[in-house]
Order: C-alpha cells, then structure tokens, then sequence
C-alpha cells in the first residue's frame, strides 16, 4: 500500500571501555595489547517526512533501524613496540595485527534488499588486520614534543564478504606539567582518514563510504601518589568531510587510568 515519506531519526553513542597492558622484554622492547569493551546504543524514531511528528511503522517492526544497545568485545590489538633514544629524541616504533575476537555481521544491505531485517552495527572486522605506528618525541625545556602516525591496513573480506578501510591516523602534540609538581597538559591536533568498506568487493551507496576528519586534541592528567596516573580529554572535529551521509561526531571523551605494575624483579 502507499505510505507517506518517511525520516528516519537515529542518534548513536558509541562507547569503549578500553584495557592496555605491556611487559618490557628487554630495555629496549616490549609486547602490549590493547582489547575494549564496546557499548553502542542505538536510539531510533519514525517520523513522518512531512510533520516529523513520530509514526508506528507502516509495515511491523523496521527492517532497518530500531532502539537497542549492543555490548560485546571488540578485537584486541596485539603488538610489539621498539624505543631508540638518540641524544634528546627518542624514536617508539610499533607493529602489531588486530585478532577477529569481536561480533561481525551478514551482509546488511543484502539482507535489506532481500526484505529481511537486518544489523549494520560490527564490533569487530572478523579478520586480521596488521597495523604500524611510528612516534618522535624530543624534550624542549618544560615541553615534551612528539609526532605520530598510526597506519592500520584491511587486506582480505571476512566470511560474510565484509572489508573494512584502511584507517590513516597522524598528531602532533606539546605536553607541559606548566610549573605544577602533579599535573601534564597536552595540546595538539589530528587527522584521521578511513577509507570507503566493502561488501563482497562492491562499495555500496550507503554505510561507511569513507571520511576525513582533522580534531583538537586536548587532555589534563593528573600524577596521584603511588604511581597513579589519571587523565581526562576531549577530541573536537575542526573540519570534517564525509562520502555519503554519514555520522556527525560532536566529540569524543576520553578517561584513562594508569599504574605500572612490576610482575618480575
């Protein structure tokens, strides 16, 4: 039957919480892993197009949007990480491969097409997926100065056809405790590119169709006795440029908790 335009009205918070760990193999190497918790809850109204006053679904429940929250794991990353220290620079490399721990998905817009409900919501890639980081850092006075890029490459579909982007990540930042005994402060700026995702080698007309985002990056870390650390940031786009329609971030919070923990003498 014909039914009015409809809109859809979908706001998502996505949400990690996140657990790094790292044992020193030698002075100069060491192994981490990194692993989260991803929370995403999805919250879905139907409006009409016209009014955008909230309406039932015309045929049942949506094949494609509904109000939920998802929890599960996502894929650790693995690594291994090199420090050089040259008089005042210090050198940090690190190589490393994401594992396919975290929930995949069959294909959604084959699904859609087909009539049948659907999830486009992945906690995970479902396939390993390698990744390098390089970082500068020298001391100049109060401040600490470092560069870095993070490179993370996607080279084969999973077993539901699904290929992420590669994903390019690169800063620079200046920390300073600015005259205090307990406190770092951290400026600095990124930009983040991600290339377009594939379903069974097809890059569709919607889902992540690829993005470029430059943020302001901010943080205020706290020095605690007995080797606490706690730090509080904030990530604010500055310019973005999106394929497609695709999410608007407004920021992204951050809240680390640090202690060093000597296992062996």
């Amino acid at each position: 039957m014909p039914v009015a335009d409809e809109w859809h009205d979908i706001t998502l918070f996505f949400s990690d919480l996140r657990a790094h760990a790292e044992y020193g193999l030698t002075s100069w190497l060491s192994a981490d892993v990194t692993w989260a918790l991803r929370i995403v809850h999805v919250d879905f109204r139907l409006e009409d197009a016209a009014t955008r006053q909230p309406i039932d679904p015309p045929f049942g429940a949506d094949l494609h949007h509904r109000t939920e929250t998802i929890v599960g794991l996502g894929d650790p990353w693995v690594s291994l990480r090199a420090v050089h220290a040259l008089g005042p620079w210090a050198f940090v490399f690190r190589a490393g491969a994401t594992l396919p721990v975290g929930s995949t998905q069959p294909n959604p817009f084959a699904l859609g097409r087909a009539g049948y409900p659907h999830e486009h919501i992945q906690l995970g890639t479902g396939t390993v997926d390698p990744f390098v980081d390089l970082e500068v850092r020298r001391g100049v006075g109060r401040l600490d100065l470092s560069a870095w890029t993070l490179a993370k490459f996607s080279l084969y579909r999973n077993g539901y056809g699904y290929q992420s982007g590669n994903q390019l990540l690169a800063g620079l930042d200046a920390q300073s405790d600015l005259w205090t005994r307990r406190f770092r402060f951290t400026l600095g700026a990124l930009v983040y590119h991600e290339e377009a995702e594939r379903w069974d080698g097809l890059v569709e007309e919607e889902g992540n169709l690829g993005r470029t985002d430059l943020m302001l990056d901010t943080a205020l870390a706290w020095l605690a006795p007995r080797r606490w650390a706690i730090s509080v940031g904030a990530r604010f786009p500055v310019y973005s440029h999106a394929v497609g329609a695709q999410l608007s971030t407004p920021a992204i919070f951050l809240v680390t908790v640090t202690r060093p923990f000597e296992l062996l003498p």
